[in-house]
């Protein structure tokens, strides 16, 4: 047996498989489930348990707000350089505070977009006013920007990758350092704080597949009205708001899997969503109508469906 063989579960765990959810519990036992996939093929390919190699994480996250500790956010962007990272944080944590409610309705990806476009703006206009300061030639670095990682060439989409790495590092630090007794805060607000940059990590990629079961009916108060502007074709349903989403994290051509309400397909109060999404943005491929009796509980008739993604 070769080193891929055995590195496979693990990796396709790591780099393959993401999931959004906002049931903590949910995440939890999802997250269990997988492992003891990845031990049952170790176990069919004949690894004993000491030689197996060991599975550190999962992209399987919660939504949920960033810690609520003003204090420790304030220490924590304090200690950040450059001074736009610790900016960058703050409108992080700002802008999460509807994940809970939202969960990856959340298009959180575009809502730091701007941000990250202004803190990189920033940092090249302190890059050029140390170098005006010091006269330094044009190429020529000041020896402070030396002790900074450098992205003033760099695309948005570039920075904002280079600088969650930054961030979820400097959280690690941050978690190590333990004095005055606040240690352990410190270590559950950045193991928080880390998991709110994972939930966004999975809202900035795109996908091959996404699989779901959303919830149906109306939006949760909290969020009605963000979920209203955000998905203003499909608000009248967060189950329809979900699959315009899903559709929007695939790559031209992935497929989205849903099982869900039925009545998107026959209602009148669904036809943006038939003849805007379905028609011109998602090819439907496979149609089940399954009736009652299918979900558990839930009194609805379901349907089971997979879309092509046509943008």
């Amino acid at each position: 047996m070769n080193d891929l063989h055995r590195a496979v579960p693990g990796l396709t765990l790591k780099y393959n498989l993401h999931g959004i959810d906002i049931d903590l519990r949910a995440t939890q036992i999802a997250a269990l489930a997988l492992w003891l996939r990845c031990q049952r093929a170790y176990q069919d390919l004949g690894i004993p348990n000491g030689e197996r190699p060991k599975i550190t994480r999962s992209n399987i996250v919660c939504a949920e707000p960033m810690p609520g500790e003003a204090d420790l956010l304030k220490e924590f962007t304090a200690t950040l350089q450059p001074r736009v990272l610790g900016q960058l944080v703050e409108v992080v944590f700002e802008k999460m505070k509807l994940a809970g409610e939202a969960g990856s309705l959340l298009k959180i990806e575009e809502e730091i977009r701007e941000a990250a476009a202004a803190a990189k703006k920033e940092y090249q206009a302190e890059m050029k006013r140390l170098r005006d300061e010091a006269g330094y030639l044009p190429g020529m670095a000041p020896a402070r920007e030396a002790t900074l990682f450098d992205f003033a060439d760099m695309t948005n989409d570039a920075f904002l990758d280079r600088a969650e790495e930054e961030i979820v590092e400097a959280l690690r630090e941050y978690a190590k350092r333990a004095e005055n007794g606040r240690g352990f805060r410190r270590r559950l607000f950045a193991d928080d704080a880390a998991q709110g940059f994972a939930f966004v990590d999975i809202c900035r990629k795109q996908y091959d597949v996404a699989l779901m079961n959303p919830p149906f009916g109306e939006a949760a108060k909290a969020s009605k009205t963000y979920i209203e502007r955000s998905f203003p074709r499909t608000k009248n349903d967060v189950y329809a708001a979900f699959v315009e989403r899903g559709l929007g994290l695939l790559h031209k051509g992935g497929r989205l899997g849903a099982i869900t309400s039925r009545t998107g397909f026959f209602l009148s109060s669904f036809t943006k969503w038939r003849e805007e999404i379905l028609l011109k943005e998602a090819k439907p491929s496979v149609f089940a109508d399954l009736g009652y009796g299918v979900m558990d509980s839930a009194m609805v008739e379901a349907a089971a469906y997979c879309l092509e993604a046509q943008k």
